[in-house]
């Protein structure tokens, strides 16, 4: 007998089949590509007649949810896009000093309350994260050596750690010598050792447009100046920009400091086949390369693109991640992988915070010798494209017209473009009266740019209150 699965008993049950699968492809349980269950599946699952199963997927695939494919099922189709995609950025005329820490310290002031919901700061839910299994890993690894807990530890690191990154970067094809292998607190602290160790006070540092504003405030507290560099929406920072900056600006660059992968705040990748000539133009005019990784490991394709390093056979790029976006954000373990810079990144950690917890360094590498950090990162790709997609839906039905929204190739952040007479600093004040918070456009830029623009983060769950704060949103934005 099938069972029911509506409460309104008027409407045909396969037409109530439809809607709860349509309800999941809503909510992001069924992604974009996935394939949904066969008829026989379905039939089983819902206690359905065969014909039944199969009248439920063909008006799902008439309503345009699904797709066919011959010989292999039914999967989840793309949407259309509501909304148009970003344009690309344009250089800025000069290098400029940055500025952006008072701003981003006023706007932390005003994010403080625990009743806020927090749209801003790039932290998913705590749940994406295998706490329990790092709490055990790191109660174990103090009950080994308890002296952990009463010692600075190696500088540089702890062995174990050292080398299981070095593992995971050779699975990607990416030769990393342990000893290369710098532990920081956090990716922030290896991108400020990388450029205090190229760069001086008054030196240019290339960005992409928009970019980090971490990036922006490390080179504010450095003294550096920062150059902003056309980015396209999707490929990331334009190398044709970057080009002619090098060749006809009469301030010569110090050094690029840019995401290969997954970019913050757009979600861009660089394409392969550009990567070499990106090191060959830096090699040319002497740039070095300082890479930001910390997203890479959250791109969407099925294996993720190697980063720069792997290409650079002379190890220029320092390269710089952190475990804190895909499995501790609490522990702020990352490192730098400096090359021939590695004895002076070295003393410079010495100098800046001596040394990490090994006990904390010790848990992170018994969790990866485990052998099961693939998988883990597998479900947190798929949580990280399903809750774009969810954001990106409700966006689409809810923020003004004009509005162009970031289509990234990974990560769990999206970069909003609202029509040219939204001010969203001023957005932003009026959201804080209802107790919703996000990041502004112009944290993003060392000129100014992007007032109309902000950064969400889509790592929240969209509980009834987030999805009442995202709508309410839009609705500000709309007046």
């Amino acid at each position: 007998m099938e069972q029911a699965s509506t409460a309104d008993r008027d409407t045909p049950r396969y037409v109530g089949v439809a809607n709860e699968i349509a309800a999941q492809i809503a909510s992001g349980q069924l992604a974009v590509g996935e394939r949904v269950p066969s008829v026989r599946a379905l039939a089983r699952q819902k206690r359905l007649s065969p014909t039944t199963a199969l009248a439920a997927l063909r008006h799902l695939e008439q309503r345009g949810e699904i797709e066919a494919r011959p010989q292999s099922g039914y999967y989840v189709r793309q949407r259309p896009q509501l909304l148009p995609s970003l344009d690309m950025s344009r250089t800025a005329k000069r290098p400029r000093a940055v500025a952006v820490n008072s701003l981003f310290a006023r706007l932390v002031n005003d994010v403080a309350s625990p009743e806020l919901i927090p749209l801003g700061s790039a932290v998913p839910e705590h749940d994406w994260y295998p706490a329990r299994l790092l709490q055990r890993a790191l109660a174990s690894a103090t009950r080994r050596r308890p002296q952990w807990l009463s010692e600075y530890g190696y500088y540089f690191g702890v062995d174990s750690l050292r080398h299981e990154i070095a593992r995971l970067y050779a699975g990607l094809g990416c030769t990393v010598d342990a000893d290369e292998v710098l532990i920081t607190n956090g990716c922030m602290e290896a991108l400020n050792l990388a450029l205090r160790a190229v760069a001086r006070p008054g030196d240019v540092i290339a960005v992409e447009s928009p970019t980090f504003f971490g990036f922006l405030q490390i080179i504010e507290s450095l003294g550096m100046k920062a150059l902003e560099i056309a980015t396209h929406p999707r490929d990331g920072l334009s190398i044709d920009a970057l080009r002619q900056v090098l060749e006809n600006s009469e301030t010569p660059v110090r050094a690029l400091l840019v995401a290969a992968n997954v970019g913050n705040p757009l979600g861009t990748t660089i394409p392969p086949e550009r990567r070499r000539e990106l090191l060959r133009l830096c090699a040319r005019h002497r740039v070095v390369i300082v890479e930001d990784d910390v997203y890479g490991d959250l791109h969407f394709a099925a294996s993720r693109p190697p980063p720069l390093r792997a290409l650079d056979p002379d190890a220029q790029v320092l390269l710089c991640a952190s475990f804190s976006k895909t499995l501790a954000p609490g522990m702020r373990i990352g490192w730098v992988i400096g090359g021939a810079m590695t004895e002076s990144l070295r003393l410079a950690k010495f100098v800046n915070s001596v040394a990490t917890p090994a006990a904390l360094q010790q848990a992170v590498a018994d969790v990866l010798k485990r052998r099961t950090h693939a998988r883990h990162l597998q479900g947190l790709r798929r949580a990280c494209q399903q809750q774009i997609g969810r954001f990106s839906e409700l966006i689409e039905q809810g923020f003004p017209a004009g509005t162009r929204l970031s289509r990234p190739q990974g990560g769990f952040v999206l970069w909003l473009e609202l029509p040219a007479c939204i001010d969203v600093l001023e957005l932003h004040e009026r959201a804080l009266l209802d107790n919703i918070s996000f990041a502004p456009g112009p944290l993003f830029s060392s000129s100014g740019r992007y007032r109309n623009a902000l950064r969400l983060n889509c790592g929240r769950e969209l509980t009834p209150p987030v999805i009442k704060a995202l709508r309410r949103l839009g609705q500000l934005a709309g007046r």
